[in-house]
């Protein structure tokens, strides 16, 4: 065999690297025309940063020859080799290094440190470039391929998570103030945002006020002759006011609807509607005095509003 025959073998490791998954790199170990040792890249597979081509290759030819000086013996490697694999060579005192593609960044024959011209016992002698073209391609066409990969994965992904933005977030919260709002028309469901903060501004409700504001509104409006109209009522997540869903009712109904249960709850005495640990699924965060409080500060804002002002 002669000097691109021993290539061509590192070659074929190096491809059968990259047919798993393994950067590709291959290299094989010579002593006169035989190969004596083979390696290929197995990081991945091995989960041991040691699998390099050149380790195994070396380790493959100690053990044919039942020994570690290796001074008689050749290294073809498709990669400039790494500081790792430039010591190991020197310590098998390797006496020639053949090697195809340039390494950039971490390369240790030349292209970031040259190793085998360092003040060592031993130093082999070296050729880089060699088959290179070949040698490159089976590099480019791996990383290439597994940019494409990742590529597709990743657009699949951002396909899969791709949603379409639902109104509210196309809406201007730096502008919004307190009020009651139209937010969205949904056939005969029309959602209401009823706003008692201007967000990002003023400090949110807090959590007992919202929960036991929520019971009395959703118990006052129903029990009024426009229950059957009443779809939901609860806080929005960012504690700046609250959604109120109705059916089959104007929106001048549905405001004096939220101006008399804002009334309602101003004004409450007594126990709230709902709180015990059969009812409710956090009976014990209730504020009754902080919903009333809530409920006198929305309906002040409230008591001129007309359907005018109900358009964001």
């Amino acid at each position: 065999m002669n000097n691109t025959e021993f290539m061509n073998e590192a070659l074929r490791l190096a491809k059968e690297a990259a047919q798993e998954g393994e950067v590709p790199v291959g290299a094989v170990v010579t002593i006169g025309d035989k190969i004596i040792g083979r390696g290929r890249n197995r990081r991945e597979k091995g989960k041991n940063a040691l699998c390099h081509a050149e380790i195994e290759a070396i380790n493959e030819a100690c053990n044919r020859l039942g020994g570690w000086r290796l001074w008689e013996c050749d290294l073809y490697v498709t990669l400039e080799p790494c500081p790792m694999c430039a010591g190991a060579i020197i310590n098998a005192r390797i006496k020639n290094v053949v090697f195809g593609a340039y390494d950039k960044k971490n390369g240790a024959c030349s292209s970031v440190v040259n190793l085998f011209e360092s003040n060592f016992s031993f130093r082999p002698a070296y050729t880089g470039g060699f088959m290179e073209p070949e040698c490159s391609a089976v590099l480019k066409d791996f990383f290439k391929s597994l940019r494409e990969k990742e590529n597709k994965i990743t657009k699949k992904s951002e396909e899969k998570n791709k949603m379409e933005r639902i109104d509210s977030f196309n809406v201007d919260h730096t502008k919004l103030l307190r009020g009651m709002y139209i937010s969205r028309i949904d056939g005969d469901v029309i959602t209401y945002d009823i706003r008692t903060r201007r967000p990002n501004i003023e400090d949110v409700m807090e959590n007992g006020a919202i929960h036991t504001f929520e019971h009395l509104f959703a118990t006052y409006v129903r029990n009024t002759k426009q229950k059957n109209n009443i779809i939901y009522f609860g806080p929005m997540g960012c504690r700046t006011g609250f959604y109120f869903l109705t059916t089959g009712i104007t929106h001048a109904d549905a405001l004096k609807l939220t101006q008399d249960a804002l009334e309602f709850i101003a004004g409450f005495e007594g126990d709230v509607p709902g709180v015990s640990a059969i009812e409710c699924g956090n009976y014990r965060d209730h504020d009754l005095e902080g919903a009333k409080k809530e409920a006198a500060d929305q309906l002040e804002v409230l008591k001129s509003w007309t359907t005018a002002d109900m358009i964001y």
